[in-house]
């Protein structure tokens, strides 16, 4: 063996020692799908100058890449239009192929998300009070008499001092507040950039990353958001608190709002993004949207019994398709 193969080979074994960070394998994960979708010189040139500038880049690139090519099977079979059961209506041909790398790139970067995602409901499960598992619905009796009912992949941390103090905080999820009345403490809920005030009521707060709606079945609250702005909401109406700041009050029917407590959850012309991200409360398996499909509007009711039915469902009413690539990732396309 020649001084330089020896010098490679033993630089290889150090690189295998190296234990990659998060930010140095998403920045690789980054440049495969650039790499997919820009093969101009000025990227090439930027991409190599990056891999350049640490042998680190070059082995987290040469890690996602094997991820890659092992995704490849199984992207090329979605992209040759496998058959996926239980079957859904086929799209229409849509000019520019479906390339099974342009469908690998989003799995990985998918994956890369999930793990983010993941991580970070472990964090806010370490913070919470009372958390619920995919699925599960739990009522919780808080310490002032209060009771919570909290829905599936919820996570509550709780500060309460005798009648002096009453704070909830949602960190993620779903709940449905009975305010017990008569204690001189407002009760306050804070999800997101959301903020309920109330003094005895029943009340459901949604909170989906940032957007929070909040619903009152009955008695009357205070929403506000992080500016001055405030909305003041009765029985039978709802507001949405969108980058925080609430919207403008509207009726609700409460029976459907808060049916996801007796088994069904309902949407009036809601984009498919966020009909799947209540669905995904109630499976462990991270589902995506590929392309503008996340933007489409659906409505209807679905039982929560059966989430990857109701994915099934509202897939077809969006004229896509649906394939579960591994236990833990659907793509919607």
């Amino acid at each position: 063996m020649s001084k330089e193969e020896n010098n490679s080979e033993l630089e290889d074994v150090a690189m295998q020692s190296i234990t990659l960070s998060g930010e140095e394998r998403k920045a690789a994960y980054a440049w495969l799908a650039r790499r997919d979708d820009n093969t101009s010189a000025a990227t090439e040139a930027s991409f190599q100058k990056w891999l350049r500038d640490s042998p680190r880049n070059r082995r987290a690139y040469d890690e996602a890449s094997r991820l890659w090519a092992m995704m490849g099977a199984p992207a090329a079979a979605v992209a040759a239009g496998g058959e996926c059961r239980p079957p859904v209506r086929r799209h229409r041909q849509r000019s520019g192929f479906f390339a099974p790398a342009a469908l690998a790139a989003s799995i990985i970067l998918t994956a890369c998300a999930a793990l983010l995602i993941f991580s970070s409901n472990m964090l806010q499960d370490w913070r919470a009070d009372v958390v619920t598992a995919y699925g599960q619905i739990r009522e919780y009796p808080l310490p002032d008499g209060s009771t919570v009912t909290l829905g599936p992949d919820t996570a509550l941390a709780l500060d309460f001092d005798g009648s002096a103090r009453r704070d909830v905080e949602i960190l993620r999820g779903q709940a449905f507040f009975e305010v017990r009345h008569g204690l001189p403490a407002p009760f306050t809920v804070e999800a997101g950039k959301g903020r309920v005030e109330v003094t005895g009521t029943a009340f459901d707060v949604d909170r989906l990353g940032d957007d929070v709606t909040v619903v009152v079945e009955t008695g009357s609250v205070k929403v506000s958001g992080s500016g001055e702005n405030a909305a003041l909401l009765g029985a039978s109406e709802m507001v949405d608190v969108d980058d925080g700041v609430p919207g403008s009050v509207r009726n609700v029917d409460t029976s459907l709002a808060l049916g996801w407590m007796n088994g069904q959850v309902s949407f009036d012309r809601q984009p498919v993004d966020k009909v799947m991200a209540t669905l995904q409360r109630y499976l462990p398996a991270r589902v995506v949207t590929r392309g503008k499909i996340g933007e489409r509007l659906v409505s209807g009711s679905f039982p929560t019994d059966d989430p990857e039915q109701a994915i099934q469902a509202i897939a077809s009413t969006v004229d896509a398709r649906v394939q579960r690539l591994t236990p833990w990732l659907i793509v919607i396309y």
